[in-house]
This record gives structure tokens, C-alpha cells and sequence, in this order.
């Protein structure tokens, strides 16, 4: 399996770019990127042409599954490809991309068993134990918070203290969400962050088991 749609992102070209470098016709690129089918010798040649090899291998989506179960289920087509950021990319770094941020061919390609996620990130600490525990790794997905946020439900919330996993409720403080840890131990209070201070916001979709 080769992550197409994930090269061809992250180095910020079109469905076209790629056609006319495998000389090809778009529709066939856009059938690729769905398929996740392996890439053509003379199409793995063509793009190591013009990328370095390191950069076009980081996509082969095999590489990246690191259990049974996850080969399995990439196997039978039933996974979904996401990135999972390194922990240095975790402040102030999800949106965009942007420098001093991490790029998507320097992430760790993983198979999601549900669509539409957008990253992965790895949990540390205890205060969204049990739920989320320490080591486990979260599906996120980015909302706009202009629009509606779904009180009470774990959100990430990118901020220029780093990234926080917390549980989002209103606040009383205009301008303000309250976060608050499910662990209930005392020593992990509610606080409340300043919404213009939040580069972005991300709704949990699913924890995976640590590893």
C-alpha cells in the first residue's frame, strides 16, 4: 500500500503535479490515492527522481503498522492511513504545519480503524486517567470553534503552552472554555484558557490502547 494523497500534501502539489510526473491522466492519480495501491516501478522511480528516495518511502503505509492486527486490518482495506505527531510538533505546531512545526512526511504513518481522522497524538500523564491513559494514543479531529463545540465532550486544544487533552465545558469568564481532567483526584483542577489564545481545536474521536 502507498499513501499517495499523503506525499502528494505534503509536499503541497495537485492531483495534476502528480499526473504529469507519472504522465498519466488525473483520473487515474485520483483512483490511486483512493486505492492506496502500490506505486508502479517505473511510478516509485519517477517520483525518487524528483524527491529524494527517504521522502518517498515514508509513505509506504506497510512500513508504518506495528502490530498483527493493524496488518490486518490495512490487508483488507478496512483501515484509514493518519499521522501521528512527534511529541515535538505538540506546541503550538498542529495548525497548518507552519515552522517551526513538524511536516507530514516526517510523521509516522498509522492505520486508524475509523475515517475521517485527521492526526494521532500520543497521551502523557495521568489526568485523564482511565479513560485516556498515560501512553495511549488519541484520534483527533480539528473542529472550528466559532461554529459549535459539544460541552462536556474531550477535546485537544493547541495553545502556546503546549498541547492539553482536557474535557471542555463553558466557562463564566466570557472569552474563556473551562477545562477539566477526569481523573478525580484533587491535585488535577479545572482551569480556565483564553479562547484567542488556542491556535486550534480538536474533538477526540477514539483512544487506541498503548502500545
Amino acid at each position: 500500500m502507498y499513501d499517495l494523497k499523503g506525499f502528494r500534501q505534503a509536499f503541497g502539489l495537485t492531483q495534476k503535479n502528480i499526473a504529469d510526473i507519472f504522465n498519466c491522466g488525473q483520473a487515474n492519480v485520483s483512483s490511486m490515492e483512493k486505492s492506496m495501491r502500490d506505486l508502479e516501478p517505473e511510478q516509485y522511480k519517477k517520483l525518487c527522481e524528483r524527491f529524494d528516495v527517504a521522502s518517498v518511502d515514508k509513505f509506504k503505509v506497510t512500513d508504518f503498522i506495528y502490530d498483527s492486527k493493524k496488518k490486518e486490518c490495512a490487508s483488507n482495506n478496512n483501515g484509514y492511513i493518519t499521522y501521528l505527531l512527534p511529541m515535538s510538533a505538540m506546541g503550538g505546531s498542529l495548525t497548518g504545519f507552519a515552522e517551526p512545526g513538524v511536516l507530514l512526511q516526517n510523521c509516522e504513518a498509522v492505520v486508524s480503524p475509523i475515517e475521517n481522522v485527521d492526526f494521532a497524538i500520543t497521551v502523557y500523564g495521568d489526568s485523564m486517567a482511565p479513560e485516556y491513559p498515560s501512553g495511549s494514543r488519541i484520534l483527533i479531529k480539528k473542529i472550528n470553534p466559532d461554529l459549535f463545540i459539544d460541552w462536556g465532550k474531550v477535546y485537544v486544544l493547541d495553545t502556546p503552552n503546549g498541547v492539553i487533552v482536557k474535557e471542555v465545558h463553558e466557562s463564566n469568564r466570557e472569552g474563556y472554555v473551562s477545562c477539566y481532567s477526569i481523573n478525580p483526584d484533587p491535585k488535577f483542577k479545572p482551569f480556565d484558557v483564553l479562547m484567542s489564545e488556542i491556535f486550534g481545536m480538536y474533538r477526540v474521536l477514539m483512544c487506541l490502547s498503548a502500545k
